[in-house]
């Protein structure tokens, strides 16, 4: 009889420690989700920004970065709430009006001039831009886009041009392919394309184990599955997931784990998908991203040869080939150093393979262009300030002044 009431004393302590530690959790989640959501709101009023890159020494004016993403995070931000589904491409930007940034019906950021010409004559060299969120121009206003710094320094040398920046943050090169070949399909046909690439490609195939796939695959790979026969097991677990990632104090925990300068190595965390055997090796996997960038220059190449129009394919820089770096840009190069030994691979194979030396058609290495620059130039790893852009957009338009002969419309 002694023992069993010890062992029910035992069970009822039990259960008071269970239950004291549960009304605890309780109490501890409720307070910091408070806590959390007050911090959130003040961060969401019309002045405040989340971006860190806000911080970037690039930026002469602080205020106009602070103006500049408070607008950026009504137009994408962390969440993509901008976003809307396209076929084939997947997504484009919702039109947005604002004074940094402005995006048509068409999911087009718009390209500026000094002195625009409205309408443009019919002479005009009708150019289209293709690349991720560098191009789109993340970063930096409508003026000081890739697109716009090259619309001035052809309009500078006497050369009317009118530029659409089909650029878009995440896109990979098929997915600019794809963006072409809808263009052409609606008879939107250029004179030049121009084509600026490298990050997002090896973003994606370091994400996922796969090359040339669009970014974040394994998203779609599980919505689709969520019509088959084992979607109820499948939701269930995505419910799971997305209540325990939500917590107020999972997120306290790993925001303290921060500050205390505990981090994960791999901060991004590659996720292969099911959809053919991802490479284990990261030279193999390096390759397998080249030999599909090349095949996607063909199929523009045989696409140039039948709707008549030039190209021009561009590989861009990155800060892990800076060579002289700002105390912010070491700090943005240092969260990402995870993924710069296969940056660096792919990078080197690009340029020692025939990637680059090619006559038909080209690549135009850039990846070395800002080696040498000792002033600020990156906002992030890839993502440049106005300066790197207009260092960009002038190098091209060097290149379409060349090709300029053999476009239509292009006064000698």
């Amino acid at each position: 009889m002694t023992t069993l009431k010890r062992l029910g004393k035992s069970v009822k302590d039990a259960w008071h420690i269970v239950g004291i530690t549960i009304l605890l959790l309780c109490f501890l989640e409720g307070s910091l989700s408070l806590a959390f959501r007050i911090k959130d709101g003040l961060r969401s009023s019309p002045t405040a920004t989340a971006d860190a890159r806000e911080a970037a020494d690039s930026y002469l004016d602080p205020a106009w970065a602070h103006n500049y993403y408070a607008e950026f995070e009504r137009v994408g931000g962390r969440h993509a709430v901008s976003l809307q589904w396209r076929p084939y491409i997947y997504w484009r930007r919702k039109p947005f009006a604002g004074s940094y940034i402005n995006v048509d019906t068409d999911g087009i950021r718009q390209t500026t001039l000094p002195e625009p010409r409205q309408p443009a004559p019919s002479t005009a060299l009708k150019i289209f831009m293709f690349g991720g969120s560098t191009m789109w121009g993340a970063g930096v206003g409508d003026d000081a886009t890739i697109p716009s710094i090259l619309a001035k320094e052809l309009q500078r040398q006497g050369v009317v041009a009118q530029i659409v920046n089909f650029g878009e943050t995440g896109y990979v090169s098929t997915q600019e392919v794809m963006t072409l070949m809808l263009q052409l399909q609606k008879g939107h046909i250029p004179d030049l394309v121009i084509f600026y690439d490298g990050v997002n490609d090896t973003f994606s195939a370091y994400q996922q184990h796969v090359a040339g796939l669009p970014q974040n695959e394994f998203n779609r790979v599980r919505e689709f599955n969520l019509s088959s026969a084992g979607a109820f097991k499948q939701r269930r677990d995505m419910v799971i997931q997305d209540v325990v990632t939500r917590l107020a104090t999972l997120r306290f925990a790993k925001s303290l784990l921060h500050r205390l300068g505990v981090r994960r190595k791999n901060e991004l965390v590659a996720n292969p998908v099911a959809l053919g055997q991802p490479e284990a090796d990261s030279q193999a996997l390096a390759q397998a991203l080249i030999n599909t960038y090349t095949n996607n220059m063909e199929l523009v190449s045989a696409l140039s040869k039948h709707y008549r129009f030039e190209y021009l394919f561009y590989w861009q820089p990155t800060i892990f080939q800076k060579a002289s770096l700002t105390k912010y840009e070491l700090g943005q190069r240092e969260a990402m150093q995870t993924m710069e030994p296969f940056v660096r691979k792919t990078y080197d194979l690009m340029q020692q393979g025939a990637l680059v030396t090619r006559r038909e058609p080209p690549v135009h290495d850039l990846s070395l262009l800002l080696t040498d620059v000792a002033h600020p130039m990156y906002l992030d790893w890839c993502h440049l300030g106005e300066a790197g852009n207009k260092l960009i957009g002038q190098r091209m338009a060097k290149d379409v002044l060349e090709f300029s002969s053999a476009i239509k419309g292009v006064a000698q």
